[in-house]
C-alpha cells in the first residue's frame, strides 16, 4: 500500500498530545511508516489546508477541537448530520475527510463494560464532538439528556432519542476545558472524560477514547486494507509509553 509522507495531529493545544505517538504504535503493528511526524498547532482549518495541499506526498492528519467543525465545512461531499471532521487524508493530491468521534466513544465505552443500548447518557455542550458522540449514541439505542452549556445540543439524527431528566447512567462534559479539564458535576451513575492533559493514565477512559478513535480512522479513512490487522484497544493503550 501507499505510505504517508508525513502524519500527525492538527489542533489548539495540541503539546499534550498522544496522536502522533499512535500513528507510530499502529503504524509498527501493521508495517505502517511516515517520513514526517506533524504536530500543527493552529485554530484555522485554511492552515491545515495550505499544509495539506503544499505537503508533498500523502498526508495523514487527526484534528482535534476547534477544527472539526470548520474542517467539515470546508471540504466538499462528505455528509455527516453531526457537521463535524476529525480525520483529513491527501491521497493522489485528493483530500477526504471522516468524523471517528462518535464511533469511537461507543467503541470506548463498550470496552469499559458500558453498553449504551437502553442507556441514557448526560451531554453537556452542543459542540462537534457532542453532537457526533449525541448521533452515535441515539444510534445505538441509547437516550440523550442534553445540559445546557456554553453551546445547547442542537437538533439532529439524535432528536428523537433527547429525554429531559435530572439523572442519568452516564454522563460527558464536552464543555470542559481541553487537555483534561475537570467538567462539571453531574447527576449521573458513571462520569467520563472526553479529553486528557499531560498526567493520563492508560486506563483513563479519555485515553481509551482517543485511541479509538484513532483506530477507527486507520479502519475506515488511512487503511481500510489493513483493518482486520490493526491491534486491539489493549494492546495500543499498553503499548504507550509514559
Amino acid at each position: 500500500m501507499r505510505t504517508p509522507s508525513a502524519w500527525g495531529i492538527a489542533g489548539s493545544p495540541i503539546e499534550h498530545s498522544i496522536t502522533p505517538e499512535l500513528f507510530e504504535i499502529v503504524g509498527g503493528f501493521v508495517g505502517v511508516s511516515s517520513a514526517e511526524s506533524v504536530r500543527l498547532e493552529t485554530k484555522d482549518s485554511s492552515v491545515v489546508h495550505r499544509y495539506v495541499s503544499e505537503a508533498e506526498g500523502d498526508v495523514w492528519l487527526s484534528c482535534t477541537s476547534p477544527l472539526k467543525h470548520s474542517l467539515y465545512s470546508s471540504v466538499q461531499g462528505m455528509e455527516n448530520p453531526a457537521e463535524s471532521a476529525n480525520q483529513i487524508m491527501k491521497r493522489n493530491g485528493h483530500c477526504s475527510l471522516a468524523d471517528t468521534d462518535g464511533p469511537g466513544f461507543l467503541m470506548a465505552c463498550r470496552e469499559c463494560g458500558i453498553d449504551p443500548r437502553g442507556s441514557s447518557m448526560m451531554i453537556r455542550g452542543g459542540g462537534s464532538t457532542a453532537r457526533s458522540v449525541a448521533m452515535a449514541w441515539a444510534k445505538s439505542g441509547g437516550l440523550v439528556v442534553p445540559v445546557q452549556g456554553r453551546r445547547t445540543l442542537s437538533l439532529g439524527d439524535w432528536s428523537s432519542s433527547m429525554i429531559a431528566r435530572d439523572s442519568a447512567d452516564i454522563g460527558v462534559d464536552f464543555d470542559a476545558e481541553p487537555g483534561g479539564g475537570i467538567g462539571a458535576d453531574m447527576n449521573v451513575g458513571t462520569m467520563v472524560q472526553a479529553s486528557y492533559g499531560t498526567g493520563w493514565s492508560s486506563d483513563d477512559f479519555a485515553i481509551k477514547f482517543v485511541v479509538s478513535q484513532h483506530l477507527l480512522s486507520w479502519g475506515t479513512l488511512y487503511a481500510p486494507q489493513l483493518s482486520g490487522s490493526l491491534p486491539s484497544i489493549g494492546q495500543v493503550c499498553s503499548a504507550l509509553s509514559r
